[in-house]
């Protein structure tokens, strides 16, 4: 039976947990073994180079006409663009109470991906099957390929702005835990995973890093 897709909700974003939040469930419930099973999920489904795996969070409130859109390395409230602007594309999905899969996160360009294929609607339904035989309907959502060339990248929350940093200019000193995982050969054994930093305990979403393996 194929999953059912509906378009953003307020509601369904503003439901989503904390960062914090967030990673202690996902430490509650051992995730990254859940992690290493959904690899060979991707893999084996031939789509590790169309999802990612995400553990779903909310970086900050948003106002009942905004979405959470990136443009170039930060993300930003927006409440819409101009004339002639296209609407902004889904980025990342997650399912909401009653099942239905929802965009969370989106971003912009000119260029359209188009909608779900057929492939992309069967994985979509057995990703939620596979979710709900772990009790991680609420843990983990999908998120969109950025490509082999990926190189990484490192997030901040600056107020209600998510600014991305390359790498090499990311402070080495701060911790950071994992919210997204890339699976295909190229991003997975360069460890291009999106994390977020740990350090201080009076932040509830202080910024993502994506870090390379060594």
């Amino acid at each position: 039976m194929a999953a059912a897709i509906a378009s953003y909700s307020h509601d369904h974003f503003h439901s989503l947990p904390s960062v914090k939040e967030a990673h202690e469930r996902f430490v509650n419930i051992k995730g990254q073994g859940h992690v290493e099973w959904f690899k060979k999920f991707f893999v084996a489904s031939n789509m590790d180079r169309r999802f990612g795996l995400a553990m779903i969070h909310r970086h900050f409130d948003l106002e009942h006409h905004e979405k959470l859109v990136e443009y170039k390395g930060t993300s930003i409230p927006w409440s819409g663009g101009f004339s002639g602007m296209k609407e902004p594309q889904p980025a990342m999905w997650s399912f909401d109470d009653k099942g239905v899969l929802r965009p969370i996160e989106f971003y912009y360009s000119e260029a359209h991906d188009g909608n779900f294929a057929e492939k992309d609607l069967e994985l979509i339904a057995k990703f939620k099957t596979e979710l709900a035989l772990r009790g991680l309907d609420n843990v983990f959502g999908l998120v969109r390929y950025p490509g082999d060339k990926f190189d990484g990248s490192c997030e901040f929350s600056q107020g209600r702005a998510n600014i991305n940093l390359q790498p090499k200019d990311y402070p080495a000193v701060l911790k950071a835990f994992s919210t997204i995982w890339f699976f295909s050969e190229p991003l997975w054994k360069r460890g291009c995973t999106c994390k977020c930093n740990e350090v201080s305990s009076d932040h509830p979403h202080t910024g993502h890093r994506t870090t390379q393996r060594t």
